[in-house]
């Protein structure tokens, strides 16, 4: 059973820094649309578009 984990707004942010500083973000989005375009993971499709926007918005601006 997994433990309930929150994050200060601070450590979001530190996170978020993060992975736009490393090139992350838009890495964790490909890998999560492989995953439910192979069916790994279920979305409905608002959400899988809502990914798929981000993720062109982020390769767009170079991360």
């Amino acid at each position: 059973m997994e433990k309930e984990f929150f994050l200060t707004r601070e450590e979001e942010n530190l996170l978020l820094d993060i992975l736009f500083q490393q090139n992350y973000a838009s890495e964790i989005l490909a890998v999560e649309l492989t995953d439910i375009e192979n069916g790994l993971k279920q979305t409905d499709v608002t959400q899988y578009k809502k990914i798929t926007r981000l993720f062109y918005r982020l390769k767009n601006k170079g991360y």
